[in-house]
C-alpha cells in the first residue's frame, strides 16, 4: 500500500502548503487559501520549493532575460482545463494526445458530443486560434458568433459556427484558451437538424462549468494507469491511499480523517462483463494499456450519512470534481466499454 504520494505531507497525510507562480506573481497556498506574495521580478521559488528574494542587482536584470530559476520551477507543474461534466455524461474516449490530452463524451442526453482538448502549441501546424479550429473542427462558411472573454484571468474566445463531420453538418459551440505552451478547447457538436434552444442552453452551461487548474506534479494522485487533478479544497480535507489489487489493478481511496468518501478503482477485466458491486458504484469506462491489458474504471461514493462531519459532507457534495479530474497516463486510453 502507498499513501500520500502526490502532494500531501507525510505527517497525517494532509496537503502541504507551498508557493507557486501565477500571472507573473508568486503566491502561497495553505489551509486558509491563497496569499499574494509579490512580483516574480522580486521573488522566486528555488528547487526545493522555498521562497527566495532577488538581490537588487538580480531584480534589475530579471525583467530582461528569463530567469533560470523560473524555468526550473515552472517545469514542476502545468495548467489543466477541467470541465464540469455530470455523472450521466458518458465517456467515449479519453487519452493523452499530442503532448496534451483528449477526451470525448456524450452530453445533452446523448444528442450532442463534447470534445475536450489540450494540445501543445509546438505540435500544431498553425498555432493561431484559426489554425487550431481548422485542424480539429474546421469552420464551414462564416463564424456565427465570436466573443472574447476572461475565465479565471485567462483570455478565452467563445465561438458558435457550423462544421461538417463525415459530410454531416453540425452546430459547434466552443471555447478556446491559448497560453504560451498549450491551446485548450471545449467543442460541443450537435447535428444541425436536432440543434435547438435546449441544445444551445446545455452547451452554454457546460462552457460555464470550465475551470483552469494549475497543478504541480506533487498535486496529482496517481496510479500506473491514471492520475487525478484533486480539487484544491480536498487537499485540506482529506488524505488518500493507493492499494494494489489482483492482476495489476489499483484502488485509490480518499478519506476525510478515517472515513472513506470516494474510491476510484482500476479492476482487471477478463473479457466477461460483471455487475456493479452496489448502487453506490459507477462505471466510468474501460482502460486499455499499452501491453494489451484491460481494466474497468469504477467509482464508488460512500453512502451519505447525516451524522458525518461537515468536511465529509463537503467532499461528498463535490466528488464529481475529482472524477472529472481523472487523466490517463501515457500508454493508456479510456474507452466506453460495457458492464452488466
Amino acid at each position: 500500500m502507498e499513501s500520500n504520494d502526490a502532494g500531501w505531507t507525510e505527517q497525517d497525510g494532509y496537503f502541504e502548503p507551498h508557493y507557486y507562480y501565477e500571472d507573473g506573481s508568486v503566491w502561497l497556498e495553505d489551509a486558509t487559501g491563497t496569499t499574494y506574495i509579490g512580483s516574480r521580478d522580486t521573488y522566486y521559488i528555488d528547487d526545493y520549493g522555498n521562497l527566495q528574494e532577488y538581490s537588487e542587482s538580480e531584480a534589475a536584470s530579471s525583467s530582461g532575460d528569463s530567469s533560470e530559476e523560473y524555468s526550473k520551477s515552472e517545469k514542476r507543474g502545468e495548467l489543466h482545463m477541467r470541465v464540469g461534466f455530470t455523472a450521466d455524461d458518458t465517456i467515449r474516449e479519453s487519452m493523452p494526445e499530442k503532448e496534451g490530452y483528449f477526451e470525448q463524451r456524450s452530453v445533452n442526453d446523448g444528442k450532442s458530443t463534447a470534445f475536450v482538448l489540450k494540445v501543445a502549441n509546438s505540435s500544431l501546424e498553425d498555432s493561431s486560434l484559426k489554425g487550431f479550429l481548422a485542424e480539429y473542427y474546421p469552420v464551414k462558411g462564416e463564424i456565427i458568433t465570436q466573443k472574447d472573454l476572461t475565465f479565471e484571468s485567462y483570455p478565452v474566445t467563445k465561438y458558435q459556427y457550423l462544421t461538417a463531420v463525415n459530410e454531416e453538418e453540425k452546430n459547434v459551440d466552443a471555447l478556446v484558451c491559448q497560453t504560451d505552451d498549450y491551446t485548450f478547447g471545449l467543442f460541443i457538436l450537435t447535428p444541425s437538424d436536432t440543434y435547438d434552444k435546449t441544445a444551445e442552453k446545455e452547451a452554454a452551461e457546460l462552457i460555464k462549468s470550465i475551470d483552469f487548474v494549475y497543478a504541480e506534479n506533487v498535486d496529482m494522485a496517481m496510479t500506473d494507469y491514471f492520475q487525478v487533478l484533486t480539487p484544491e479544497r480536498w487537499k485540506y480535507l482529506c488524505h488518500y491511499e493507493t492499494t494494489e489489487t489482483e492482476n495489476g489493478g489499483y484502488k485509490l481511496t480518499y478519506y476525510n480523517e478515517d472515513v472513506p468518501v470516494l474510491t476510484l478503482e482500476a479492476r482487471y477485466y477478463d473479457g466477461k462483463d460483471q455487475p456493479l458491486d452496489s448502487v453506490w458504484q459507477g462505471y466510468l469506462g474501460r482502460i486499455e494499456t499499452v501491453d494489451g491489458k484491460k481494466y474497468n474504471l469504477l467509482s464508488t461514493i460512500s453512502q451519505y450519512s447525516e451524522d458525518a462531519s461537515d468536511e465529509w459532507k463537503e467532499m461528498y457534495d463535490t466528488y464529481l470534481d475529482t472524477i472529472n479530474g481523472i487523466r490517463m497516463m501515457d500508454g493508456c486510453s479510456l474507452t466506453e466499454g460495457s458492464h452488466t
